[in-house]
């Protein structure tokens, strides 16, 4: 007996029923092959990843005898380089086969994907050229071949399930021969079956079909067609690809959410809530709300359930995973569903809260009519205790942040590290903490971090105040949230500086390195790679390829370009390995609008690295390396060419806390509408107050003839609003800055040090 919705196209020992078998198959080709609909690939195995494109696991099975070997075949793949899944099998009773889970890992039943209505919530807004309503799968194909040796069919069962059953299956008869053949299963053959909740696709290999042999086969280019109009970006407007980016980044958020809410860390991490993220996954509610992109009072009740869920997890300064949280803060991981902490390795984590918090302030100021929004917004921003993570002792690391806590091994628990340099997420932290009403923090804790310049090429007169590893994300994450490009100089004392302008700065720099750095040929020779060029550039943190012995998927690096601070101080050089983050190059566009956009539009035209389903996968290498031991004297890992993957590396899944500041940048460029958010937000411009001062500055440019009898120059300028006091700084060359005269009481002071001949800029800046 065989499953009602199964249909069997029969191997017969007559030739002419096989060849009427394949005209079957042939007649069933799917409309993508002829140039319309839309086709997703689900797996390529050209990476060699333990996760498909739509980031599900997979697995073998086997029973009564029969035993499955699956591996990565680098050498036998269909196309000009990749690999395909080889399937050693013996079937001398019984069936073996493996699985593939549709979306997510196979365990976490309720990431499924909807074969009736592919984007599910998702829609449209104006000006959109994509089309996600009612978005139907139409067929499931792949290619197939075997080793040919032996004259017979594989006989293959292939059969989809939703998280309690099998809705339908087919026989395919795939030849033993060495040419790759297509293989189709039209979805119209379900029937009536419910195929909203579709889990797994799956593979069998019977006894009986296979007359109990011992047989090898390939498979390769596992994809769905849908009903979709084909894309074509070259076509569209700038406007209009930036809109189908966000908007799909968007989609992220909507999907990959735990039982409370939360936002996974990962597309592939069914089990993983990150704290971070979810300040990303409430800041793009308030996008999809304002552009349209799902149902506005779903993603309202979205916030307010995310909001009453953090509130009420249980915080506390106890051991083990029992806690979320501890003083407001929370940990960086939390187990999903449970939103306990994730294990008793994570830490309290200072930056992860900070992200948190402005997802929380964020969604205050945008949905300001909703009453419960309000009060579990300022509840949240309010218990965290941000001068309770200073360390207040005498020495070198008094006044600075810690980075994390635990509370282990002893009762009060344990600070680890400081902030002790400059980053976009040290400013943002100091930006929450001096704005707090109950728990702030003061200037003095803003200026007791290291500042550390360097230039990039070493000749550039431009100084660039660096970040440890020179990562990208350093340099934008706060222009996610803050429009700080007007605030001018900041009060730091001996070294101001303009914040806006230092990550310009560093942005361009990372660019020019990756320019530097562009081979010809890969192999990544003398640390150049074929990945980087003129609109391929951005080094920043994400996911690498491993050793295919680690047993890792990937693993996380703060890749990052010249000028660096580890650099500067030990010589060490910057990570780096051939991989570029898709996020990096386009969060910068509210830097170098144009330069990002050419970067944006050439990702798409690499192979694979877009998917109209979740977008851009994460990152890329077309020269892939790894990174590993051994560590040479100054600490650098050897980086190592991966051969293995006989072409380039595509990471396809998604992170939160990538794909965020993407969405936030983007839609920054298109409306401001962060920027204005935060700017209304009394803790944020108090913040922002008491780190730049309380109105934009005043620049004026003053020279002095070299044969004057004077060297005295009046300054005069128009109070500033909110501003009770004024400093007065100068420079030669509008970079460097020096502190004249602090605490005017008045709009004019004159400066009677300036010499004949020379020439002078005046930043006046107003103090609350």
């Amino acid at each position: 007996m065989h499953p009602p919705h199964e249909r069997v196209w029969r191997r017969d020992a007559a030739k002419a029923v096989k060849n009427l078998v394949l005209c079957l198959f042939c007649c069933l080709l799917p409309c993508a092959a002829h140039g319309q609909g839309t086709e997703l690939s689900f797996a390529d195995f050209n990476s060699q990843s333990p996760f498909n494109n739509f980031s599900g696991d997979n697995g073998n099975f086997a029973s009564k005898g029969a035993s499955l070997a699956t591996a990565f075949d680098n050498q036998i793949f269909r196309g000009p380089n990749g690999a395909s899944l080889r399937l050693n099998y013996a079937v001398p009773a019984g069936f073996c086969g493996v699985w593939f889970s549709l979306l997510g890992k196979a365990s976490f039943p309720r990431y499924t994907v909807n074969f009736t209505n592919l984007y599910g919530p998702l829609k449209n807004s104006t000006g959109n050229p994509s089309r996600v309503e009612q978005v139907r799968v139409k067929t499931f194909s792949f290619w197939a071949r075997g080793d040919g040796n032996g004259e017979f069919d594989h006989e293959i069962k292939v059969e989809f399930k939703d998280p309690d059953r099998v809705l339908g299956s087919a026989v395919f008869a795939v030849p033993n021969g060495t040419n790759w053949v297509r293989f189709d299963f039209p979805i119209r053959q379900f029937g009536a079956a419910d195929l909203s909740r579709m889990k797994e696709v799956v593979f069998v290999i019977e006894d009986w079909r296979n007359n109990n042999r011992i047989g090898r086969l390939y498979l390769d280019d596992l994809s769905f067609t849908t009903d979709e109009p084909a894309y074509n970006p070259e076509l569209w407007s700038d406007d209009a690809v930036l809109d189908l980016v966000a908007q799909r980044a968007f989609f992220y958020f909507l999907t990959f959410t735990d039982d409370s809410g939360f936002a996974l860390d990962r597309s592939t991490y069914s089990d993983m809530v990150s704290v971070g993220t979810i300040g990303f996954q409430l800041t793009a509610y308030c996008i999809g709300h304002r552009r349209g992109w799902a149902d506005r009072a779903e993603l309202e009740n979205r916030v307010v359930t995310i909001l009453q869920n953090l509130h009420d997890l249980p915080m506390g300064p106890e051991e083990g995973m029992s806690r979320a949280g501890y003083r407001g803060f929370y940990y960086h991981f939390l187990k999903a569903n449970s939103g306990r902490r994730m294990d008793d390795h994570v830490e309290l984590s200072l930056y992860d809260t900070m992200l948190l918090m402005y997802g929380v302030l964020s969604c205050r100021e945008y949905f300001s009519a909703n009453p419960r929004i309000q009060t579990l917004s300022q509840q949240l921003y309010d218990r965290v205790e941000w001068d309770w993570f200073v360390d207040h002792t005498p020495g070198i690391n008094s006044n600075r942040f810690y980075l994390a806590w635990q509370p282990a091994p002893n009762r009060q628990g344990t600070f680890l590290k400081h902030v002790d340099g400059q980053t976009d997420e040290a400013f943002m932290v100091d930006v929450l903490a001096m704005g707090s009403r109950t728990h702030p923090t003061s200037l003095e804790n803003y200026i007791a971090r290291n500042r550390v310049y360097g230039s990039y090429p070493p000749a550039n007169p431009q100084s660039i105040m660096v970040s440890w590893r020179g990562s990208l994300f350093n340099y934008f994450f706060a222009s996610c949230w803050l429009n700080f490009k007007d605030r001018g100089l900041d009060l730091h004392p001996s070294g101001p500086r303009d914040l806006w302008e230092n990550d310009k700065l560093a942005i361009l720099a990372n660019r020019r390195f990756c320019l530097d750095h562009a081979g010809r040929r890969s192999g990544g020779l003398d640390d150049h790679y074929l990945t980087y060029g003129d609109t391929a550039w951005g080094l920043t943190a994400c996911d690498n390829l491993v050793p295919p012995a680690s047993g890792l998927p990937s693993e996380y690096f703060s890749f990052g370009a010249l000028p660096t601070e580890e650099n500067i101080r030990f010589g060490t050089k910057p990570p780096q390995a051939g991989t570029l983050a898709v996020y990096g190059a386009v969060s910068s566009i509210n830097f170098v609008p144009q330069t990002a956009l050419a970067a944006l539009r050439h990702y798409f035209q690499i192979p694979g690295l877009w998917s109209p389903l979740f977008g851009f996968g994460d990152a890329f290498s077309l020269d892939p390396h790894y990174l590993g031991s051994p560590y040479d004297t100054e600490g650098n890992p050897t980086v190592r060419f991966a051969d293995y993957l006989n072409g380039p590396w595509i990471n396809h899944m998604v992170m939160g806390i990538n794909v965020g500041p993407m969405l936030l940048a983007v839609e920054n460029y298109r409306s401001r509408l962060l920027w204005e958010l935060t700017a209304q937000n009394p803790e944020i411009k108090g913040g922002l107050d008491a780190i730049f001062g309380a109105c934009s500055p005043h620049v004026v440019k003053v020279s002095v003839d070299p044969n004057a009898t004077h060297t005295r120059v009046n300054l005069r300028w128009e109070s500033g609003h909110g501003a009770s006091h004024y400093n007065i700084y100068s420079s030669t060359d509008l970079q460097n800055w020096t502190l004249l005269k602090r605490g005017i009481h008045g709009t004019d002071w004159t400066d009677t040090e300036l010499a004949a001949g020379s020439q002078r800029f005046y930043q006046v800046k107003g103090l609350p």
